[in-house]
């Protein structure tokens, strides 16, 4: 254990990576206080409330219709709050709504919202039986739950892009492990003593996929305290479809019924395993390399290699770059494979696999101080 927590240590000291993680850090509260937290908006009686008192003001008015959504409470929540009904070029909706009467405008209005220009103010409302709040209510047996869930959609987009951040410290962090060893000699030394060869490998593995842990955990705890603190998590067993902007709250697509919670757990479950398959691919070229910045050029170029592949050959490309953690971080990876969310699942998993294998087999066949396999192992370890 002694060796495992030096490397560790190793990995965890580099000024890079050390410098990175605050980085990282620093861009996601950025972006979680300027881009989220200060674009809310909410208007209530006909004051404008902007940023965290919006936050605020929208939690507080929909805890009085939290629950199951009836023809009611709907009509109650339009004689309250009115339809939006203004309008500005450039602004994607109605600037006057707040979290409730937007939610049944949308849902529930006779008007519509396509663009600044084209648009129709509502003025009544369909029961829910003729809605999709209804039909997919019909679908799962169950009333249709109604309470504040933007908590939910904040986390994740703020997950999405902690896990590139994340991605990318890992790919300045970890490229070096082996590449640099061969670019100072060192590994001339490591893989012929007593500890070296299979015992190093399996370390530097154990450490990497440790610290590739680490980040992980760094990311969704930073997420979670930021949301949790601004936003709560309320609703937790609402239709997924209400956090979702892809399919929304469709009775013809499974995940947009699915609970929040399900939802966000599955999410977490695909990004950290694009966060170990991306871990596995570095530890393979970083085994390939001769010098470290090339480890960390070429492991950059095979994370953002898939959104090529997705662009060249379409719905087929689509399928072999969904398995890749580029594109495992994005959640609408879920909405579109969540009926075979086995096929993408297995390529990573065969990826990560394949890449791990290969790279230990790299670093054990390769003579000292050389980088690539001469076809024969090492001599027996000294010592």
């Amino acid at each position: 254990m002694r060796l495992f927590w030096m490397e560790l240590y190793k990995l965890l000291r580099r000024k890079a990576f050390l410098a990175g993680l605050f980085g990282a850090l620093a861009i996601l509260l950025l972006y979680f206080c300027v881009g989220i937290v200060g674009e809310e908006r909410s208007t209530i009686n006909g004051k404008l409330y902007t940023g965290w008192e919006a936050v605020r003001m929208d939690r507080a008015v929909t805890e009085e219709f939290r629950g199951t959504l009836s023809d009611e409470t709907a009509g109650r929540i339009i004689e309250k709050y009115g339809f939006p009904s203004q309008v500005e070029e450039g602004y994607g909706g109605f600037r006057d709504e707040n979290y409730c009467n937007g939610f049944i405008t949308e849902y529930l209005g006779n008007g519509w919202f396509r663009d600044w220009d084209d648009y129709r103010i509502s003025t009544s409302l369909k029961p829910i039986d003729e809605s999709e709040l209804g039909q997919t209510a019909e679908k799962k047996g169950e009333g249709f739950f109604f309470a504040y869930v933007r908590g939910w959609a904040v986390l994740l987009d703020t997950l999405q892009l902690g896990m590139i951040l994340g991605s990318v410290l890992l790919i300045v962090g970890l490229s070096p492990i082996y590449a640099e060893e061969h670019q100072t000699g060192m590994a001339a030394l490591l893989f012929t003593c007593r500890d070296g060869r299979e015992k190093d490998i399996a370390i530097k593995t154990a450490a990497a996929f440790t610290l590739a842990a680490l980040v992980y955990g760094m990311i969704v705890s930073a997420a979670f305290l930021a949301v949790g603190l601004v936003y709560g998590f309320d609703g937790a067993k609402c239709m997924s479809g209400m956090v979702t902007a892809q399919h929304a709250v469709n009775p013809f697509y499974a995940i947009s019924m699915e609970p929040v919670s399900r939802f966000v757990s599955l999410v977490l479950t695909l990004d950290l395993l694009a966060i170990f398959v991306l871990c596995a691919v570095i530890l393979c070229v970083s085994a390939h390399a001769a010098q470290s910045f090339h480890a960390v050029i070429m492991s950059g170029i095979l994370w953002i290699a898939p959104l090529l592949i997705r662009m060249l050959f379409g719905g087929p490309g689509y399928l072999l770059a969904a398995g890749t953690p580029l594109f495992l971080i994005m959640y609408g990876i879920l909405e579109d494979w969540y009926n075979m969310l086995f096929l993408p699942v297995s390529i990573a998993l065969g990826t990560g696999i394949g890449c791990v294998v290969n790279g230990f087999c790299t670093v054990r066949t390769s003579e000292p101080g050389k980088p690539f396999p001469a076809g024969k192992k090492l001599p027996d370890r000294i010592g």
